[in-house]
């Protein structure tokens, strides 16, 4: 008792607000790091701007200064619709299968389908199926659409 008697309003007051700002601190950083992923969603992170890893459906913990999450993708079969030069309205199903080339080859659906028009005269389901393997995409389907 002759510690705490010694002891002054505001020397008890730092004694209990210091570990509280310090545990307040260390709970802020760790939810900081945590990253909840959705099912049929992939986060694609980073480490000093250079892949790390995938993230899949769950809740995962990351270091919040040392890694960055750089893109978020639905990984289930998604119906784009594309208008193609020759004026057809297309609806295209794919999905994404590899995350990670999908995401580093920059390109989106819509830059693909333009790769797809330019290079070739006539399109046929090899062609979209190749040429979408080449980014990380499943083709699915393409059917005709009406807008």
């Amino acid at each position: 008792m002759t510690i705490l008697a010694n002891l002054s309003k505001l020397d008890i007051a730092m004694l209990i607000s210091i570990p509280s700002a310090i545990l307040l601190g260390a709970l802020i950083f760790f939810l900081a790091g945590l990253h909840h992923v959705p099912k049929n969603h992939a986060i694609i992170i980073e480490k000093a701007k250079e892949f790390y890893c995938v993230y899949d459906k769950g809740t995962h913990f990351k270091m919040p200064i040392a890694y960055q999450k750089v893109g978020v993708y639905c990984i289930v079969p998604q119906v784009r619709k594309y208008t193609a030069n020759n004026g057809n309205n297309l609806d295209v199903t794919f999905q994404i299968e590899d995350v990670k080339k999908y995401h580093y080859s920059g390109m989106t659906f819509v830059d693909i389908m333009q790769k797809i028009e330019n290079e070739n005269s006539e399109i046929n389901l090899t062609i979209l199926t190749d040429t979408f393997n080449q980014f990380g995409l499943k083709f699915i389907s393409i059917n005709k659409s009406q807008y």
